[in-house]
């Protein structure tokens, strides 16, 4: 009887919750960093196709952003795509230019794109990225980090501290940290700047020096912390 009574319990408080914590989920915005290797055959069709999926997508609703980033000594390119919540991605996921995308990226990467899903850090809430044209002389990085388990929120803490002064630093247009969603000791940075001057000189200022410093010892030193320095190629 007590154990039927236990489990009535469990399940009644677990009816009760799930509406919350669902309502939860819709609130979190939902972000995806796509890896395209792409074989130098198929890039110019690849990034027409992209280009017109890019434009669609920032028509709709439920999309905050859509960027698209290169080189160009290399047919490697990174999507990042940001949209208010899940379902809201799910749905763009349907659309006729989404679909056509999907449809000849095997073709096109061999295979081997990666997808990382990304978290806001409540802390440092991604803030949106200024658009500028024409975009060519723009300064764009990726850079990701790995910490120890025991040294994540104070690497939190640290971040916290300069991203509010970079972002307020001459020439910004967006500077932004996110979780790995299935990693939470990887950190993917994602900096952009009007042209590589002003990306120099905030590499210069006080609070980037600062913040070099106070990294050392947070970080692993591993293969994962790398940085890609990158043109948006949205356009």
């Amino acid at each position: 009887m007590k154990r039927s009574f236990i489990k009535a319990l469990f399940l009644t408080v677990l009816l009760m919750s799930s509406p919350t914590l669902l309502h939860a989920q819709e609130q979190e915005s939902f972000q995806k960093l796509v890896k395209l290797p792409l074989r130098a055959g198929g890039y110019d069709s690849f990034l027409t196709l992209m280009r017109i999926n890019i434009n669609e997508s920032r028509k709709e609703e439920g999309a905050i952003s859509f960027t698209l980033f290169g080189k160009d000594d290399s047919y490697t390119v990174y999507l990042l795509e940001r949209f208010k919540n899940k379902t809201a991605w799910e749905k763009h996921k349907e659309s006729v230019y989404a679909r056509s995308t999907d449809g000849i990226s095997p073709a096109a990467t061999m295979n081997l794109l990666e997808e990382t899903t990304l978290k806001e850090i409540p802390e440092i809430p991604a803030e949106d990225t200024e658009e500028i044209a024409p975009e060519e002389n723009t300064q764009n990085s990726i850079e990701w980090f790995t910490v120890a388990p025991n040294t994540k929120t104070a690497f939190i803490e640290v971040m916290g501290k300069a991203i509010p002064k970079a972002r307020n630093a001459t020439g910004n247009l967006g500077y932004n940290i996110y979780q790995n969603a299935d990693n939470p000791n990887e950190f993917i940075v994602i900096e952009r700047w009007k042209n590589p001057e002003v990306y120099q000189t905030h590499l210069q200022n006080e609070y980037s020096i600062q913040l070099d410093k106070e990294l050392e010892g947070l970080i692993t030193k591993d293969t994962n912390h790398r940085k890609e320095v990158l043109k948006n190629i949205s356009e």
